[in-house]
């Protein structure tokens, strides 16, 4: 009688060296996160218009963490696309561009007239060119070996600093003079998004994706 091999070994073996498949629809996670961040940046709009500045502050820090969530998601359920390269910059024009300068301009800039807001609207348009800038180099970069430095201040420490300056002045100085400082860090930040100052990268990466870490 012919005895049969067995082949359990060499499925099994098999099985295990196959690659994994995600669920279709863990390739949808990185865009909803980014999606979830607009609403925070919209969210901070509303609060700025109303007065609360604290909770408006809030939410564009909580857009913060969801815009570097949504680029670490893509990378590992390997998500990336074209689509939410475009979204992401979109968001994070709304979110660390619109957003904070709204929220510098009706808590303090309004004080110092039509200054305060030319000083809101070359913050927004400084980030709307650093993020267009950042475009063009992931582009140019793709596929090469992930540069250790930005070009400029990204849009996200941007936001970070001038909400932390402005926080500041206002509990430290009087109105007049909390305006007056934040218009300074405001256009300090716009100067050095717009730079070709050379800013330490621990975390960007080229993709597919576009930004990955702060942009």
């Amino acid at each position: 009688m012919n005895e049969e091999p067995d082949t359990s070994e060499d499925l099994s073996t098999a099985a295990a060296a196959a690659p994994r498949t995600r669920p279709a629809q863990a390739a949808y996670l990185p865009n909803i996160l980014t999606l979830f961040a607009v609403l925070c940046g919209m969210t901070a709009l509303r609060l700025s218009g109303e007065g609360q500045a604290g909770l408006a502050m809030a939410a564009i820090f909580a857009a913060v963490v969801l815009d570097t969530a949504d680029g670490y998601a893509a990378r590992l359920l390997r998500a990336e696309s074209p689509i939410g390269a475009e979204l992401d910059s979109l968001a994070d024009f709304v979110n660390f561009g619109v957003a904070p300068a709204m929220l510098l301009y009706q808590r303090d800039l309004h004080l110092i007239g039509w200054t305060g807001w030319i000083v809101a609207a070359v913050y927004v348009l400084a980030t709307g060119i650093r993020l267009a800038r950042f475009n063009v180099q992931s582009k140019s970069a793709a596929g090469a070996k992930p540069s250790k430095w930005f070009l400029g201040l990204p849009s996200t420490g941007a936001a970070v600093f001038v909400l932390i300056a402005d926080a500041a002045a206002n509990a430290a100085l009087r109105p007049l003079s909390a305006a007056l400082f934040s218009a300074l860090a405001a256009v300090a930040a716009s100067a050095l998004m717009v730079s070709k100052l050379k800013v330490p990268a621990p975390f960007k990466r080229y993709g597919a994706r576009g930004r990955q870490g702060l942009s």
